[in-house]
């Protein structure tokens, strides 16, 4: 019974020091999404995006559409579905030309901070978009 009350103590005491140094104690998603959204400027590559601001879980291809309006076409250009993001088969898209509107990817790091980087057909970055989280949403203030 000692053993297993000590064993206890032990791995409270491991958890403890692990939350408060291991960095998870000071840890802000937030601040982390305004630093990443703050380093992204256009002009930058698809790979530097990812360096700047970490992987993508996901990404969207743009989509050229005409329509009529008034007697008059116009163009326009909508993210198409989200899709799981590979780094390696973005790669081959680009080298392939299979991107000739560009494409999106997609940052949520908490539910005050959350943006799109909008790319060209070359992988560079055009801009850098604020998206609606929940906290908008639902019209919550902060703390």
């Amino acid at each position: 019974m000692k053993a297993v009350l000590g064993l206890l103590v032990f791995l409270a005491a491991g958890g403890a020091v692990f939350y408060y140094f291991g960095g998870y104690c000071t840890f802000d998603a937030s601040q982390q999404g305004r630093d990443a959204r703050a380093a992204i400027k256009p002009g930058m590559t698809w790979k530097q995006v990812i360096d700047a601001a970490t992987t993508p879980n996901h990404y969207c291809k743009l989509i050229k559409e005409t329509q009529r309006f008034g007697g008059e076409e116009i163009e326009l250009i909508r993210p198409g579905p989200w899709m799981k993001f590979d780094a390696d088969h973005m790669a081959d898209r680009l080298e392939g030309d299979s991107l000739p509107n560009g494409f999106m990817f997609k940052y949520v790091y908490s539910n005050k901070v959350a943006f799109s980087v909008t790319f060209d057909e070359a992988g560079t970055v055009m801009s850098v978009n604020d998206m609606a989280t929940m906290r908008d949403l639902l019209q919550l203030q902060d703390d």
